[in-house]
């Protein structure tokens, strides 16, 4: 039999069935909630272990985080890959060219969001950011795994 490929197709909206209900997907948290008790007195040892906590709870790209940046009163966010942290704060790589690269050099103040709901657990870090020192850059970009380095390189030609 000779098919012919699938060209794709529009489904057009059935603009009389009634909407969905968005705000009844809101999910119930049930879980122990947050007590200062409970914390570690270091913040980055704290996050070190609701990290954990994600990886054994099996989350997938556990360190996959929201980037927001703000230049010109015009927000921007997009999802970016936590690469390493300790004291000195949070690791992430992006191309200095790209537009996020040019948005942190004219406003170094950021945001990030990690939300990993399996835990019921969201962690906001607000923070001037500082780029890496070359040797560090290395470092960790060579501990990516090829495919990573390849797609980073690749990025960097097509603009």
């Amino acid at each position: 039999m000779n098919r012919q490929p699938f060209s794709g197709a529009i489904v057009p909206l059935d603009m009389d069935k009634p909407p969905l209900d968005y705000a009844g997907f809101r999910h119930e948290y049930i879980g122990g909630g947050l007590r200062r008790a409970d914390l570690a007195p270091d913040p980055i040892q704290q996050f070190h272990n609701w990290f954990a906590a994600a990886i054994k709870a099996g989350i997938h790209d556990a360190n996959a985080m929201t980037l927001a940046t703000c230049v010109d009163g015009k927000p921007a966010a997009r999802v970016v890959l936590l690469k390493d942290f300790d004291e000195r704060g949070f690791v992430f790589f992006t191309n200095y060219a790209s537009d996020k690269g040019q948005q942190l050099d004219k406003n170094p103040n950021t945001a990030l969001v990690l939300y990993w709901m399996e835990v019921e657990r969201q962690i906001r870090v607000e923070a001037k950011l500082k780029r890496l020192p070359a040797k560090k850059r290395r470092n960790i970009f060579t501990r990516d795994r090829l495919g990573a380095q390849i797609g980073a390189w690749l990025r960097t030609k097509v603009r």
